[in-house]
């Protein structure tokens, strides 16, 4: 090899390395990172004869040690009661299967009473996916659900999880942001743009609103 491509080599190569070595990380760029257009929603029919509602972790509004959904620690919960009241209506109107979620160490007394399960209700307890260790697939299958509609908190525990893991096996997911909540609006924010970019599951994804879903 040529000294002068011997030297232009060794050049590069420097240069490589210094670029490795002063490369900031995501950490370090965190206060100068933009925040990205908000997603579209988009209106949404429902399709009644495969569709269910998921209500995760509603519980703890009567009792804020029964669980997330209280005014001490997500009261973003409590507010979103009442939009969630109002598409559980609509959804029992139409016939939509109702399935609930509670935490560890509550039970369906806990969960907040304008949303309270009626007899026949499937509930399932389980932690922040509620595919795992509960009957919640099985649940769906028997009732041949191909669309689940998802509301609950954490948005980043409970509806990230349950959501992500049914896109990736093949079901829709309506989502509206007005019945998902955290005790952080960034949480909140993080998830609806996961939901509307995140490969494998944004294709699966229809983010909408409460009103703006039709039975």
């Amino acid at each position: 090899m040529k000294t002068g491509s011997c030297k232009a080599l060794a050049a590069f190569t420097l240069a490589l390395l210094g670029a490795s070595a002063t490369q900031a990380n995501v950490i370090d760029d965190w206060n100068t990172i933009k925040v990205p257009a908000a997603p579209v929603l988009k209106p949404v029919s429902v399709n009644i004869s495969d569709t269910a509602l998921l209500l995760l972790d509603f519980n703890g509004a009567q009792d804020p040690s029964k669980g997330p959904c209280n005014t001490k620690t997500k009261p973003r919960c409590i507010a979103s009661l009442p939009k969630v009241e109002k598409l559980l209506s609509e959804a029992r109107k139409s016939g939509v299967p109702v399935i609930y979620s509670i935490t560890g160490g509550a039970t369906k007394g806990d969960i907040a009473s304008v949303l309270a399960p009626r007899e026949g209700d499937p509930v399932v307890q389980g932690g922040a996916n509620k595919f795992i260790n509960t009957d919640l697939e099985k649940i769906l299958t028997e009732k041949h659900i191909k669309t689940i509609i998802v509301t609950g908190t954490a948005s980043e525990g409970a509806v990230l999880n349950t959501a992500s893991y049914a896109a990736l096996k093949g079901m829709n997911i309506i989502l509206p942001v007005d019945g998902m909540s955290s005790a952080d609006p960034y949480a909140e924010q993080y998830v609806a743009w996961h939901f509307a970019n995140a490969p494998g599951v944004s294709a699966k994804t229809t983010l909408t609103t409460v009103d703006e879903i039709k039975f």
